[in-house]
């Protein structure tokens, strides 16, 4: 059995705070310790992987964090902070080598804040990818539906039966604009499924993966395992869809490269979990703490057209106050687990 990550909140860390952290799908074992002098023995005993910390005197503190991280380098380090003190709060994390983490926020924000943590990544917050993923989308409408409407116009101008050929070519250029439609809606679905579900209603997960698996082509390379009952949660049936037709795509695109994958379903105690496993020499290079940045799939899958998979399925679990987390296993492989609350 996997062990739960473990997290050691220090100092005046929100009560909130920790009750949020000790709910999370994943359930990570979640300790409070009073001083980051006197309690560091029982610390070390406890062996965390991530410590937490809101700082009472920065001038005492930040010289024991910096103590720490060279006892422990291979413990992540998150400082607490609130909104109105990010912009004070940034260079002291810098300098002692720590993630900076707003509480509260958005839902999603403290378990990506958590997983961004534990991978040591040096990338922007989702928010910098979402900011822009929504003003390119905003970018793009406008001149995007004034083409459509123009070639609309052009078409209905030809005669049916004199001019096809003209039509015909008129109606390719339409599809190819429908496509680029189809993509600013989905970078626009981003900044909504961030936001998490409006009217939260019962959806099956098993049945919309099964119709998802069922309209992808088929191939050896790609195992599917579904539960033999419902798996039911909470959220928008449309992002829900939108991440597991995601996730399939990104299964179809490894398998063509003759990448195995499995995808599985299952149903836990307190969470659903939709895990995918991927192995092959291909993977070699993948570099998790990148995992889940807009295409960075697309190092590893030339020429595909799904780069926003894994981004698009993090954002709507996320959203959906779950965790998206990506490891390495022993023999190599890639294991992506999407856990929602269940």
């Amino acid at each position: 059995m996997e062990r739960a990550a473990r997290i050691a909140v220090v100092g005046p860390v929100p009560d909130q705070m920790v009750a949020d952290l000790r709910s999370l799908p994943l359930r990570p074992e979640v300790r409070t310790f009073t001083s980051l002098y006197g309690d560091t023995e029982q610390m070390a005993r406890f062996e965390p992987d991530l410590l937490i910390t809101a700082l009472r005197n920065e001038s005492e503190e930040i010289g024991a964090l910096k103590l720490l991280h060279s006892l422990w380098p291979t413990v992540g380090v998150a400082l607490v902070t609130d909104a109105e003190s990010e912009l004070a709060r940034g260079p002291i994390a810098a300098r002692i080598g720590a993630h900076l983490l707003v509480y509260p926020e958005k839902p999603g924000h403290l378990a990506a804040a958590i997983e961004h943590a534990l991978q040591g990544s040096d990338r922007p917050r989702a928010d910098v990818f979402l900011d822009l993923a929504h003003g390119i989308a905003d970018e793009i409408n406008n001149p995007l539906l004034f083409v459509s409407g123009h070639l609309q116009l052009l078409r209905a101008s030809f005669d049916p039966q004199m001019e096809r050929d003209r039509r015909d070519q008129i109606g390719a250029a339409l599809e190819g604009v429908q496509r680029i439609q189809a993509s600013v809606d989905r970078l626009r679905l981003l900044s909504q499924a961030a936001n998490g579900p409006k009217r939260p209603v019962p959806v099956d997960l098993a049945a919309l993966l099964a119709r998802e698996v069922q309209a992808s082509p088929p191939s050896p390379a790609a195992a599917i395992e579904l539960p033999p009952r419902p798996c039911v949660v909470h959220g928008d049936a449309e992002h829900l869809a939108t991440a597991l037709q995601a996730l399939v795509r990104f299964r179809d695109d490894l398998a063509m490269m003759g990448t195995p994958t499995s995808l599985s379903l299952s149903a836990e105690e307190h969470a659903v979990r939709l895990r995918l496993l991927a192995s092959g020499r291909g993977l070699a290079s993948w570099r998790l703490p990148h995992t889940f940045e807009p295409y960075y799939p697309n190092r590893i899958l030339r020429g595909q057209g799904h780069g926003l998979s894994l981004f698009v399925a993090q954002t709507v679990v996320l959203g959906h106050r779950g965790q998206a987390t990506a490891r390495r296993l022993a023999d190599g492989s890639l294991q992506f687990d999407f856990v929602l609350p269940a």
